[in-house]
């Protein structure tokens, strides 16, 4: 239906450019059927109102250079008479015939669409079709920058603004529907960029807090040395060493997080009896858990089965999972881990339950964050930086496997669950 609008539009543009410079313009309303229902002369000499005799009408073949199209002329038209085909311009549901007399003098445009019909000199239309064709092209371009053209140079203008490191600036969302959802993906994609710059600047910080605190402590102990004020006994060099470790670790899990980030993690793929390696993590909490009275507690479904993992790599898994257990539970608290299989999903799930601190429901979503720490002075002094968790996260999808956390809230404690998918 557009495309016949359009097109009929353009017949009518023409009709009215022409007729201002006519002093005769002939208009017939037919009827379905071919009859003259009307005449409408623009020259003032003559005007009528007439019909065909006995409401009839003929029906002729004017053969066209493309085919042969049937035209409704009534027989009451003379000017019909001896016409050749000029143009023919062909809709769903209606049609255009350009004709053109003889003597190539005059030219009639007919369209059953609304029964319309127009005698004009023929010079008078070849002339004014391409002006109008021209000034609808204009037209259509004016209109089409307004409503294609500038939201793209919008869009790109915002592109230039995010190069510039302007990640807050948002385009608005008009024009068509396709502009609108290219406009919404593009404030995804700088939500996003945003997202990870907030993230990168906030890893920056932390890294430069962590680094901070056990170079501090080196110089102003070295310092002290070299003053004379302190003797380098063992107790010095001993909290020396302490910090010169911390520095260490902090590097070391940067670079294996960075890794498994990055899909380069190398895993040495083995069966692993989980069993005695859970009992073997935990011995390295006895004497810290005697000291702070915590109890650990074992739950292993028997017999399970031996995915393919790496069994280094998992000894971390367990081993970060059960500091942050202890970080986090008081003293008198207790901390269970259990394993089973899971027959339904084919997997191997590990529970590390403690009573300890808990999570909120705010903190929750972001516990695999890197540096990020629930409690941070807690962690802090008990030897946290805020990577345990995030390695832990990177080695368990290294793996194909998943983990998550489960909290009723602070002070009820926390649930981290762990599932390794089992090899066929």
């Amino acid at each position: 239906m557009n495309r016949l609008r359009t097109r009929f539009g353009l017949a009518l543009v023409s009709i009215l450019v022409v007729a201002t410079t006519l002093p005769v313009l002939t208009l017939y309303l037919l009827s379905a059927s071919g009859l003259i229902e009307a005449t409408y002369v623009t020259d003032s000499r003559a005007a009528s109102r007439e019909s065909t005799p006995d409401g009839e009408s003929t029906q002729e073949l004017i053969p066209t250079r493309e085919a042969e199209i049937p035209l409704e002329i009534p027989r009451s038209d003379p000017e019909t008479q001896g016409r050749v085909p000029y143009f023919t311009f062909n809709s769903d549901t209606g049609r255009l015939v350009t004709t053109i007399p003889a003597d190539l003098q005059r030219m009639v445009f007919t369209s059953p669409i609304f029964k319309l019909r127009i005698d004009l000199p023929a010079w008078v239309v070849l002339v004014s079709l391409p002006i109008t064709s021209l000034l609808i092209g204009i037209l259509m371009s004016v209109l089409m920058s307004r409503s294609v053209t500038r939201p793209i140079l919008q869009l790109a203008e915002a592109t230039r603004i995010i190069g510039q490191r302007d990640l807050s600036f948002r385009v608005e969302t008009q024009g068509s529907q396709e502009i609108q959802e290219l406009a919404d993906a593009f404030n995804r994609m700088a939500d996003d960029l945003e997202r990870a710059e907030r993230a990168r600047r906030n890893l920056m910080a932390d890294m430069a807090h962590e680094l901070r605190t056990p170079l501090a402590v080196l110089e102003g102990n070295l310092r002290a040395m070299l003053d004379g004020v302190r003797s380098p006994n063992e107790e010095e060099i001993g909290l020396l060493f302490e910090q010169t470790h911390h520095l260490k670790r902090l590097a070391s899990d940067l670079g294996e997080l960075s890794a498994a980030e990055s899909d380069q993690l190398p895993l040495n793929r083995t069966e692993v009896d989980l069993a005695p390696l859970v009992q073997e993590t935990l011995a390295h909490f006895n004497l810290p858990a005697q000291e702070q009275g915590i109890a650990f507690h074992t739950d292993i479904s028997q017999p399970l089965m031996h995915p393919a993992l790496d069994e280094n790599r998992i000894r971390q898994v367990l081993h970060n999972l059960l500091s942050n257990a202890f970080n986090h539970t008081s003293r008198g608290g207790r901390i269970t881990i259990s394993a089973r299989q899971q027959a339904a999903q084919h997997a191997i799930e590990i529970d590390v339950t403690d009573t300890g601190v808990g999570i909120s429901k705010e903190n929750l979503p972001h516990i695999f964050n890197r540096f990020y720490r629930v409690e941070a002075s807690t962690a802090r002094d008990r030897g946290g930086v805020g990577l345990g968790l995030a390695i832990v996260k990177a080695i368990v999808e290294a793996h194909g496997g998943s983990v998550r956390a489960q909290s009723d809230g602070i002070g009820h404690g926390s649930t981290f669950i762990v599932t390794f998918p089992l090899t066929s």
